[in-house]
């Protein structure tokens, strides 16, 4: 299957996704934190399942990675992942536990679990903002599932819960997360079923 062509009007919807998105988890991060966060979104994608590969994210196949993992229940059929690379998720664990960036070296239970629901409540707010710039309401996130592995077995993971989904495309939408003056990037990827695909193209016009 082809990656889809899209024109420069439909690029610029999909941008906006992401940046309704990004906008509305930056908030719901800064009142957690109580930091001021803001997200911006340098790329945003739509890649045929059967095209993906582990350098599609900027994360080098033999780097471990975290891979939050959320079903979307609702309007839409699929999946929402946040991926972090080895250094974001230390990085984002630190700021969460208030600790020194720097601090942390390896992922335990409790940190891992720290940063899986951190990426739930991205996850609902991005569903929340898309939902209602898609006019698709009610969309909501499962309960997490964390996975902590090399990035090129997370992309084998990944690749065959898109064949045993009958995902077809993926949306990923690469965040650039400012928490004060702390950099830290993350991807957000829509993993959706024809159908579901079929609705967010229609809207787009594609």
């Amino acid at each position: 299957m082809e990656n889809p062509k899209l024109n420069h009007e439909q690029m610029d919807v999909l941008r906006e996704i992401g940046t309704i998105g990004g906008g509305s988890a930056a908030t719901a991060l800064s009142q957690i934190l109580a930091k001021r966060v803001t997200i911006s979104v340098p790329q945003v994608k739509l890649v045929s399942s059967e095209r993906i590969t582990a350098t599609e994210f900027l994360i080098e196949p033999d780097e471990v990675s975290l891979v939050v993992d959320l079903k979307i229940l609702g309007a839409l059929a699929g999946s929402i992942v946040v991926l972090f690379s080895q250094k974001s998720a230390l990085m984002m664990i630190d700021i969460l536990l208030k600790r020194p960036v720097g601090s942390t070296q390896l992922l335990n239970i409790m940190e891992a679990s720290a940063l899986s629901e951190t990426a739930h409540i991205l996850s609902g707010s991005y569903l929340n903002a898309v939902g209602e710039l898609l006019e698709l309401h009610q969309l909501i996130p499962s309960i997490p599932q964390t996975i902590v592995d090399r990035m090129d077995r997370l992309n084998k993971m990944m690749i065959k819960k898109f064949t045993d989904q009958g995902v077809h495309f993926l949306l990923p939408i690469e965040n650039n997360l400012m928490i004060e003056d702390i950099q830290v990037p993350l991807y957000v990827i829509f993993l959706l079923e024809y159908d579901s695909i079929k609705k967010i193209l229609k809207i787009i016009g594609l």
